[in-house]
Formats: C-alpha cells, sequence, structure tokens
C-alpha cells in the first residue's frame, strides 16, 4: 500500500503533502461527453451524504461530504487520494478557483473561507454566513449571503470590494455572464448587476420567489419559481420573453442544450422546453422527486431522481436511453467532468460512470 501511494505521488506533475492527502495535480482529461450505455467505472463511499456537487479539479475530483470531510479520489481509478476535515461547520457547496477551494462555514465564526490545495493551509477568511456557493471571475469571488447581501472579493486576500444589498432572502446563487451578475430573490425579483461595482441595471417583478439559479446563455436568462413557472428575461432590459407553467417546485438548476431547455421537478419529472418560445417538448416521469441538476448535450440528457435511479435521456425526445440503479435517493447535481458522469446519493456513495 505505500509502494502505490508513493507511485501515484511520482506519477503527478506539482503535487504537495503526499503524506498528508493529496489535493493538488494537474493533468489532461479527455472532453467528449460519454454517450449511453455508460459502465460503472467506480464508486467509494464517504462518511456523509454529499454536500452539493463534486468539484473539478483534473486529474482528481473533490466531494465535499455533510460530515464537513473535503474527499479527493482519483478520477480515472477512483482511488481515494486525499482526505481533509474542517474545524468548522460546512454549510454549502464548495467552488474552486485554480488552488484554492472555497467554503462557507456556519457557527460562533461563520466564514467564506479560502483554503488552498497546493500547500493544504488556509489562505484567509471573511467573516459571515454564506451557505450559497460562490462564484470566481479571475481575482474575484462573488459570493451572496441567504439575506441577500451580494459581496465582491478580492481572491488573493478576500478584502471586501464592494458589497450591494438587496434586502431580501436569496435562496441560489447568482450568475456571472460577461459584464454582469444575474440573481433572483425570494420575493420574485430577478436583477442584473454591474459586476464591477454592484450597481443595479434593471430588474424584472415574477409572480413567485426564485428557486433556480438563474441560467444564461446567448441574450436570455432562464429562472424557474417557486410557484412553477418557467420564464425567459432579456439579458439585456429583463424583458419577458416568454413564461410557462411547469407545474411543481423546479429543480435549483436547470440545463441547455442547442435549443432544449430541461429542468427537473417535484412532481417527478423531467421535462424539456423548447428554450426560445417556451413551447413543451417532452415530459419523462421517474418515481421520484427530481432535485437534482441534469447535465446535458445535444445528444443525451443525464438526470437522477429520489427513486435512486441515474437516467439517460435523448434530448431532443426525452426518451429512455438508459438507466442504472443506485444505493439511495440523489438529490445533489449531477457532473460530468471530462468523458466521466458523477453522482452521489444520499446513503453517502459516490458513483463514477463512463464508457470502458
Amino acid at each position: 500500500m505505500a509502494f502505490w501511494r508513493w507511485a501515484l505521488c511520482a506519477l503527478w506533475i506539482g503535487l504537495c503533502g503526499c503524506g498528508g492527502g493529496m489535493f493538488y495535480a494537474t493533468g489532461a482529461l479527455v472532453k467528449d461527453a460519454p454517450e449511453p450505455p455508460l459502465s460503472l467505472l467506480w464508486q467509494q463511499k464517504m462518511d456523509g451524504a454529499p454536500l452539493g456537487a463534486a468539484v473539478d479539479a483534473a486529474p482528481l475530483l473533490m466531494q465535499m461530504s455533510s460530515a464537513g470531510t473535503l474527499y479527493a479520489f482519483d478520477l480515472r481509478s477512483g482511488e481515494r487520494v486525499g482526505k481533509k476535515g474542517f474545524d468548522d461547520k460546512v454549510c454549502g457547496a464548495v467552488q474552486l478557483a485554480g488552488d484554492v477551494l472555497l467554503v462557507g462555514t456556519v457557527g460562533k465564526e461563520a466564514a467564506l473561507v479560502a483554503w488552498d490545495r497546493r500547500v493544504q493551509k488556509e489562505r484567509w477568511r471573511h467573516a459571515g454566513s454564506f451557505c450559497l456557493t460562490p462564484t470566481v471571475r479571475g481575482d474575484t469571488v462573488f459570493v451572496a449571503a441567504e439575506d441577500g447581501v451580494l459581496r465582491a472579493l478580492a481572491l488573493a486576500g478576500g478584502e471586501e470590494l464592494w458589497r450591494a444589498s438587496l434586502e431580501t432572502r436569496l435562496r441560489t446563487s447568482p450568475t456571472l455572464d460577461g459584464h454582469y451578475l444575474y440573481v433572483g430573490d425570494g420575493r420574485g425579483v430577478v436583477r442584473a448587476l454591474r459586476a464591477v461595482d454592484g450597481d443595479e441595471v434593471w430588474r424584472h417583478q415574477l409572480k413567485a420567489g426564485v428557486r433556480t439559479v438563474p441560467l444564461v446563455h446567448g441574450g436570455t436568462v432562464w429562472v424557474g419559481t417557486a410557484t412553477g413557472e418557467v420564464a425567459a428575461l432579456n439579458s439585456d432590459d429583463g424583458g419577458l420573453q416568454w413564461e410557462t407553467q411547469l407545474g411543481a417546485l423546479p429543480s435549483e438548476g436547470m440545463a441547455l442544450a442547442g435549443e432544449t431547455l430541461v429542468v427537473g421537478a417535484a412532481n417527478r419529472g423531467i421535462y424539456g422546453f423548447n428554450a426560445a418560445r417556451g413551447d413543451p417538448l417532452w415530459h419523462f416521469e421517474t418515481d421520484g422527486v427530481v432535485r437534482s441538476w441534469p447535465v446535458v448535450s445535444e445528444r443525451v440528457c443525464y438526470a437522477a431522481s429520489s427513486d435512486g435511479r441515474l437516467y439517460a435521456l435523448g434530448t431532443k425526445e426525452g426518451n429512455l436511453l438508459w438507466k442504472f440503479r443506485l444505493d439511495g435517493a440523489a438529490l445533489q447535481p449531477v457532473m460530468r467532468i471530462g468523458a466521466t458522469v458523477v453522482v452521489a446519493t444520499e446513503k453517502k456513495m459516490l458513483y463514477a460512470f463512463g464508457r470502458r
């Protein structure tokens, strides 16, 4: 065992701290999306249910557990090559920005913690309760607190660059696209803010609180609400392009491929809509609530359900192409990392699928 651990350490360029766990490595992975049927490449047990999505740190995969443990696995073999516990209670999904892992913690000293995976030390912490996933571009971290305050922080040292108070509760993270941050709040207001200073550019009032992370592409912002509406807004001025009724609480994230917008829902359904017009294209029924984000390519959509299955559907028609029985409910996002599809269950199991 010691030999194999040494071999792994020697294999990767740029890693540090092999004795205490490997969290840094360089390498290249295949970027083609896998098509079903897939094979189970590996599975690994963790000490808690998954907390957020798996993190792409190619050629590693990182996953935070609800027990506050960060795992690092070799993406190809599934071997666990690192494990780190945080002293503070971790409250949200983590974000990776180069060498820095951003972790939200709660408790008496709640903070956004920047942990350097190369040297395995804390770089800085910014006080506050930040359980929503941060967004990073270049040298800036954009982070939202659930009380409705958005902040821009310097990635290098955590200094506050600006803040904007929306004065209402946020349930989802903002989305950064171009020069703007798009965010929806608990009262149903969707806003575009300038990324450089947080000034509001436009706002649009929907019928209910926003419950999805805004999806932005090609001049359109798609969002879903607590009462099941899915709306498309113009990203330049917030004008309504279309609105349709899903009929149930949508999953926190939506996915787009070509002309198809894919949304999961609490009524056990996975839905495909025409992204430009909002026309329903297809509906696939599972046996459980669909809270997990789907991942979509031009030909295939991978989605998971609380019924304990991972599904592969045709993106254009919603037809079942393949499915796999997991050991329990899958509520966190499905991820595609290179040619590997990753999903974790509430029974603490992490799965990786691909083509052999």
